[in-house]
């Protein structure tokens, strides 16, 4: 695997095959040492993707180091393939609530359950869905994705949808029992005072308690996937009502699913994009963990702390002093974790990464715009909002994985790109387009290797 100068690190891939989404990362401890559980979609067939998509996991002791990728779950004698969902535990066993697709109206989804034996490692799903397709005279072109979560002396579950029409929505069920469930309609969909991120289908739903708020996530596919959206506001258990809608984290990013940590801390997982090729041996990469919050009208996002235990040590340092139009450069390893903290003076700066093959990525932080803007040669730029402090310092953070790389801005937002594989020894640039510029401090820690 560590052949492949593509192949990241430490952001999560198969060994072979395809995987996209992240599903269903749960902490437990009810089968001797706790650890964690991480499914994905996964196709062991070849590196793109198919219809015929399993449920695969892996299981860690925390959220960084993976190990024995294995399929949990796969089509049964009737179904095409076993699609997206979530997980939850019913009186102490874990249960699969995922989308069983056939191949007549892949789109169409029915909701089914697959128990777990008490190590986690057998799946058996139910005979039978417990929601069926739905009936045309609903209108919809696309429903999959549930997720479930216990409120109360009751199981709700939202499911993302699409109408022919062209409509996304968010649709919600409830139920005493997993087996036996009640449509509650429309949770959430676009409102004329609050259109919300667009789209025809709001894939991936996630509705859940954020501090003191509630949060929705959905990822907005149009004809093919976007990007991830999000909005806090209030939930009266029928009605999602958003106060602000907002880019959780642009393209590549997709699918993110959320969980609790061991910790009881919100923490997420999005798939990373690409298209993968049929000649290839792997396609398709993780994100590494993040940490969410609420701020203000908005949902931060962070490295998850069990990021940090992956640092080997300080590979390269630059202290304080000028910047200027003349770079500050040094050298990174192609894993790599590199913080900076600078003060810009109101004007962009900007930090390069090339080999010797020429540019990999550029991040470009710039505190008048109110952005960090990461882009790739030939490729696409995201923009994400940047929150430069009071004294007009900025913040960044770059986790640099062979062919991934993902960028923290100051104030909590997130960009991530796939790259091409390097051509050797990486070298790191930052130059400063104002006078009076500082660099604060600026920080290469090497990143240990713990998925290849």
């Amino acid at each position: 695997m560590t052949a492949d100068p593509r192949r990241p690190g430490y952001h999560f891939t198969a060994p072979a095959g395809w995987i996209n989404d992240p599903l269903a990362v749960t902490w437990h401890d009810d089968a001797g040492p706790g650890r964690y559980e991480l499914f994905y979609q996964f196709n062991p067939e070849a590196p793109v993707w198919a219809p015929a998509c399993r449920w695969g996991q892996a299981t860690g002791p925390d959220l960084v180091r993976w190990a024995d990728p294995r399929t949990a779950l796969e089509p049964g004698p009737e179904e095409t393939g076993c699609w997206s969902g979530s997980l939850v535990v019913d009186g102490g066993v874990p249960v699969i609530v995922y989308t069983s697709v056939l191949a007549d109206a892949p789109g169409q989804g029915r909701i089914a359950l697959a128990h777990g034996n008490t190590d986690w490692r057998q799946w058996t799903p139910d005979p039978a869905p417990v929601i069926g397709a739905p009936a045309p005279e609903l209108g919809l072109a696309h429903l999959r994705d549930p997720y479930v979560w216990r409120e109360g002396d009751r199981w709700r579950m939202v499911v993302g949808a699409g109408s022919t029409t062209g409509h996304p929505a968010v649709l919600q069920w409830s139920s005493p029992d997993l087996h036996s469930w009640q449509s509650d309609g429309v949770v959430a969909e676009p409102e004329p005072e609050r259109p919300g991120p667009g789209g025809t289908v709001w894939e991936c739903p996630q509705l859940f308690r954020l501090d003191d708020a509630w949060a929705l996530i959905v990822s907005v596919w149009d004809q093919e996937p976007g990007a991830v959206a999000c909005a806090l506001g209030d939930y009266d258990g029928r009605r999602f009502t958003a106060r602000n809608w907002h880019w959780l984290a642009p393209h590549p990013c997709y699918a993110t699913t959320v969980f609790l940590d061991a910790q009881g801390r919100r923490c997420a997982f999005s798939w990373l994009q690409e298209t993968g090729e049929a000649d290839g041996d792997w396609a398709g990469a993780l994100s590494v963990p993040w940490l969410l919050s609420a701020d203000g009208d908005r949902v931060a996002v962070r490295p998850h702390p069990d990021v940090d235990t992956l640092r080997t040590g300080v590979h390269a340092h630059r202290g304080a002093r000028p910047l200027t139009p003349d770079p500050v450069e040094l050298e990174v390893p192609a894993c790599a974790d590199v913080v900076l903290r600078a003060d810009p003076a109101g004007e962009p700066l900007q930090l390069a990464v090339d080999d010797a093959a020429g540019r990999r990525f550029t991040v470009v932080v710039d505190p008048a715009a109110g952005q960090m803007r990461l882009s790739v040669p030939d490729g696409h730029e995201s923009v994400v909002p940047l929150r430069p402090e009071a004294d007009g310092a900025v913040d960044l953070r770059l986790l640099l994985d062979a062919g991934v790389v993902e960028a923290f801005a100051g104030g909590g937002a997130v960009a991530a790109a796939r790259l091409q594989p390097s051509g050797g020894e990486l070298r790191l640039s930052l130059v400063a387009a104002a006078d009076g510029a500082r660099l604060r401090d600026l920080v290469v820690h090497g990143m240990e290797r713990v998925l290849g």
